[in-house]
């Protein structure tokens, strides 16, 4: 990684990822044995919980789940519109280029619009790249569509980021947790099972 403070908060993520699970599981956290699934996606051999995190600037989201798969994406690099307009090209449907082309906020709609296709799409794990036109989200809508698969939409802004939840289902509950629910220190003090960078 070329930034220091994304390899920091890759680390942490992964920190935070083990001991929340650990604590859900009642498993030391350097017990837990995640792997890449089938699709690429990193998961629990023994199955069961589902997670997922991201990170883009100072910022970091982990989801979890007993029941369903679950994607979260947040972003907060604001793009220019050239950006946009290139990437609305390549990635996007017809309609949604139309709606951002139309648009009085195309940096922060386009911001949210590529939050949730990339938390769908985690959710999913079959891959970003070649899926981001295949999600089908109408603005202000609670769910959006893979492949005729539903998923449940929870959306919200920090500090300039929009943040995107994606859950398998139409109907989900929610419950935010703080860094203390997951671990009583945040310092990592020694190697991390199944990472390729360690402190």
């Amino acid at each position: 990684m070329q930034h220091s403070l994304q390899a920091q908060l890759f680390l942490l993520g992964r920190y935070l990822l083990r001991h929340c699970l650990g604590a859900r599981l009642g498993v030391p956290p350097a017990r837990l044995d995640i792997r890449l699934n089938d699709k690429g996606k990193p998961a629990l051999v023994e199955g069961g919980w589902q997670f997922n995190l991201s990170h883009s600037g100072p910022l970091l989201a982990l989801a979890f789940s007993p029941v369903a798969a679950v994607g979260v994406d947040l972003e907060s690099r604001r793009l220019p519109p050239d950006r946009i307009a290139r990437l609305a090209r390549r990635y996007l449907a017809g309609d949604e280029q139309a709606w951002l082309a139309s648009s009085r906020s195309p940096e922060a709609d386009f911001q949210q619009l590529w939050t949730v296709k990339e938390a769908v799409l985690k959710a999913d794990g079959g891959g970003i790249a070649h899926n981001l036109d295949k999600v089908v989200w109408q603005p202000g809508e609670p769910l959006a569509r893979f492949h005729k698969r539903a998923y449940r939409l929870y959306q919200g802004h920090a500090a300039g980021a929009s943040l995107t939840l994606a859950v398998a289902g139409e109907t989900a509950g929610l419950r935010l947790l703080s860094p203390a629910d997951c671990a009583p220190e945040l310092e990592i003090t020694g190697p991390q099972p199944n990472l390729a960078i360690n402190p």
